[in-house]
């Protein structure tokens, strides 16, 4: 095996690593959503509740910043980790492979420049979503440190 065949064979893998890593990303940001969503959801339906029966303010101020909490977390996910952005695929499209008056080691020496260029991006696309998510999920976590402190203040 040459080097060349090594390098394209790693390329290959590499680039698949990462579209993998995309789909696992925008798996974990959907199932957030759905979470954020069903909680932000229920807030709202028992600030309702809450509202008809005559509840004490602090209860409802508590119950209508967490529902605003969340669905503010739940639209900074979504223009964070769930926007669609491109992918770069994992090999070019044929026509580019072709050009004419370069051999065959020549485009298999720049193709695997191309490659690296697309995986760095991919890389650099996954990272920031990744970082998003992993935000959202510690924004979502601090929900009931909104709710006690937005009671507290209403009740005080």
């Amino acid at each position: 095996m040459e080097i060349l065949d090594y390098a394209e064979a790693a390329a290959k893998e590499n680039a698949a690593f990462h579209i993998a890593n995309a789909d696992a990303l925008a798996r974990e940001s959907n199932a957030l959503m759905n979470m954020l969503l069903a909680g932000a959801a229920g807030a709202l339906a028992y600030l309702v509740n809450l509202t008809d029966k005559g509840a004490a303010l602090w209860l409802k101020a508590g119950m209508a910043a967490t529902a605003a909490y969340l669905f503010i977390v739940a639209a900074t996910l979504l223009f964070k980790c769930l926007r669609i952005r491109p992918i770069w695929p994992p090999a070019n499209e044929p026509k580019h492979l072709t050009p004419e008056g370069f051999n065959l080691d020549s485009v298999r020496r720049t193709e695997l420049k191309n490659r690296q260029a697309c995986i760095d991006a991919n890389r650099d696309r996954n990272d920031s979503v990744g970082m998003w998510l992993n935000r959202c999920r510690a924004m979502a976590t601090a929900t009931p440190v909104v709710f006690a402190v937005v009671a507290w203040a209403a009740g005080n």
